[in-house]
């Protein structure tokens, strides 16, 4: 059973690829999972490869008690999806005006986290997929 708070907590690399049809891109980068209240912030910060950008990018998300679970939270407080890793794997889903962001996670080991998403909708067609290591 995962703790979801003491697994995420710390430093992490992250290596992302993205799929948009036939184009492809990637993330390298690192995610810190720091306490913050009763939950985490998340913040990822790499260099993104994606059609012709080749740059710095960065995200901050927010993990919070909600319920008797936990909710990822986009930084403004809006609602992304539920997580719970107490069984090892989580599957959500948020949908975003007319696409459809289908999210999986699967902790992979005591320091591994896989997370693939999957979006459709009708100007979308990506498959994300990331791959956390504790640093």
């Amino acid at each position: 059973m995962v703790d979801l708070v003491r697994f995420l907590a710390g430093r992490w690399t992250v290596e992302r690829t993205l799929r948009w049809g036939d184009e492809t891109g990637d993330f390298t980068g690192t995610a810190e999972f720091r306490p913050d209240g009763d939950g985490l912030v998340w913040d990822e910060e790499g260099r993104l490869r994606w059609q012709r950008y080749d740059g710095r990018a960065r995200r901050r998300l927010l993990v919070v008690p909600a319920g008797d679970g936990w909710e990822v939270r986009f930084d403004d407080g809006r609602p992304f999806h539920p997580l719970d890793l107490r069984t090892g794997a989580a599957s959500a889903v948020h949908p975003c005006g007319e696409d459809r962001y289908e999210g999986d996670y699967r902790v992979v080991g005591d320091d591994e986290l896989h997370v693939r998403w999957r979006v459709v909708g009708p100007a979308k067609d990506q498959d994300i997929r990331s791959r956390y290591r504790r640093a």
